[in-house]
């Protein structure tokens, strides 16, 4: 595996220099003036000066990595609350900072790879690539539930079906706490896109057999059951779904709608 220094340094010239591009066409050259000042803002930007508390902590690295992370964290934060762009990248500028110093620590390359997936909402080339790697990175350190589904949602994000099932499989099983309505539309997306329909409906069978309070995988298992034209089960499992009594109202109003729809196209089974 390449070393954290070479792969951190990789990816902050890859990132500078995507959001940060070369100017050199009669046009661009038009807004070189304003494309230099905002290079100049962002590079400002990126190393921010050392706070009171960083200067007492210089000899101190992991209590530093900690400061940093949190600095990091909240910088993260500030950007989703106010989308200023600026935010994000010294979020990630920081994180790799914090990494430098402790990168022993999993929480902080989780950090690193959320960022670089919200980075990647941007088509940001080879964000993904990035937050995979970090999330990788975690994993190898600490075997963690929620480090397993954010590489999963990655992996699937750049159509890495397959894998990305394994992943999800594997946190939902160590974990059943990852397995929210998000997390299962996410597993059926991948389900569909890989042809692993008898996969998706076998899981869910499993899981609620030890869980049946999640009303909302009998909604997924239709949707699959669907999808290979088992009519008869996707019914099962709609109507099941819609005897609950603790059935949610979008639930209950998808699962309805999707039960019209197959009666409607006379769906049965050959």
């Amino acid at each position: 595996m390449m070393s954290y220094k070479k792969w951190w340094l990789a990816v902050t010239v890859f990132v500078l220099g995507t959001i940060i591009p070369a100017v050199g066409s009669a046009e661009e050259l038009k807004g070189r003036s304003s494309v230099s000042q905002l290079t100049a803002q962002m590079t400002n930007t990126f190393r921010l000066p050392l706070s009171e508390a960083e200067k007492e902590l210089a000899g101190n690295a992991q209590a530093l990595a900690a400061l940093k992370h949190g600095k990091a964290v909240k910088l993260k934060q500030e950007y989703l609350r106010y989308g200023d762009m600026k935010k994000l990248y010294t979020a990630l500028n920081t994180a790799g900072e914090a990494i430098e110093l402790a990168p022993d620590q999993p929480q902080y390359w989780i950090t690193l790879g959320s960022i670089h997936s919200e980075l990647s909402r941007f088509n940001i080339s080879r964000s993904n690539e990035y937050a995979q790697e970090a999330f990788r990175q975690a994993l190898d350190l600490a075997p963690d539930a929620s480090a397993m589904v954010l590489l999963a949602v990655s992996l699937a994000k750049t159509g890495e079906y397959e894998e990305a099932l394994d992943y999800f499989e594997k946190a939902v099983t160590t974990n059943i706490l990852m397995l929210s309505a998000d997390i299962a539309g996410w597993m059926n997306v991948c389900y569909l896109a890989d042809a692993h329909t008898w996969r998706g409906t076998v899981f869910y069978e499993n899981i609620q057999k030890n869980h049946p309070g999640y009303y909302y995988l009998n909604l997924y298992q239709a949707v699959l059951y669907k999808a290979h034209f088992d009519y008869d089960s996707a019914r099962r499992e709609l109507t099941q779904l819609l005897k609950r009594y603790d059935i949610d109202r979008a639930t209950k109003e998808t699962a309805q709608k999707l039960l019209r729809e197959i009666d409607e196209k006379g769906g049965q089974n050959s």
